[in-house]
């Protein structure tokens, strides 16, 4: 069910980077540990993720992607630790009070187009969050993922997307997207444990939200220093049949 993309909403910037406070959203199946976990066959639930949240408390709770690498470092999906950092540098405002996460496998659209995604956007509007930056697990996620962009968007708050199936989001029509080229499946930000790395792609994607252009267009960007884990491509090739 692809949106029209001649009517994308989109939230032109009034801050500066360094002025904004920017929350995480997340399809990727993210949640606290202490949480209930999202239910396989599909779950238009959230888990909502306390702003001082540690990353060793997160864990993700999804089948559709190969996750392994996020189960080692979960800034590969959900870069709390990188987002922190640039706040400590003064390179953004700060880090949101509230995140969010939803496993983006979802057999209910239409319910997620006409009540979770409208639902999830109200709770960030409400938050200290002033943007937002979005990732995404399995392929279906990447689509899901730009119906609560869309939402959130609508409510004057500017987002980012990194996408890794750039095909499925467009479709959707995301207000505003970057696209790691060639980053595998569950490597949204790259891989475990490398901060530089990470760190490289929520600056690009921070790039993206600075520019001020028209929405819908995904940039591509390549990142020399990501390289394919061998044993998660063929798992990812699996996956995306």
């Amino acid at each position: 069910m692809p949106m029209s993309r001649r009517c994308i909403p989109y939230t032109p910037r009034r801050r500066e980077l360094r002025e904004t406070t920017f929350a995480l959203v997340t399809t990727a199946g993210v949640h606290p540990r202490d949480q209930e976990p999202f239910d396989l066959a599909g779950d238009n639930s959230w888990r909502l993720i306390p702003g001082d949240v540690q990353a060793r408390q997160l864990m993700v709770t999804h089948e559709h992607y190969d996750h392994r690498h996020a189960d080692q470092d979960i800034n590969c999906v959900f870069p709390i630790d990188r987002l922190r950092e640039l706040a400590a540098e003064g390179v953004i405002g700060g880090v949101g009070d509230k995140h969010l996460g939803f496993m983006g496998y979802s057999q209910r659209l239409r319910d997620l187009y006409e009540r979770a995604a409208p639902e999830m956007a109200k709770i960030i509007e409400r938050s200290r969050a002033d943007a937002v930056i979005l990732t995404a697990g399995c392929p279906l996620c990447h689509r899901t993922v730009v119906a609560i962009q869309r939402e959130i968007e609508m409510l004057g708050l500017p987002t980012v997307l990194i996408t890794l199936v750039p095909q499925a989001s467009a479709e959707m029509g995301p207000p505003r997207a970057i696209h790691p080229a060639g980053f595998t499946l569950g490597d949204a930000l790259g891989l475990p444990n490398q901060p530089g790395l990470q760190r490289e792609v929520l600056l690009a994607a921070l790039r993206r939200w600075e520019a001020r252009e028209e929405p819908g267009h995904i940039w591509e960007q390549e990142f020399p220093g990501y390289i394919p884990d061998p044993a998660i491509l063929n798992n990812g090739e699996i996956i995306r049949e």
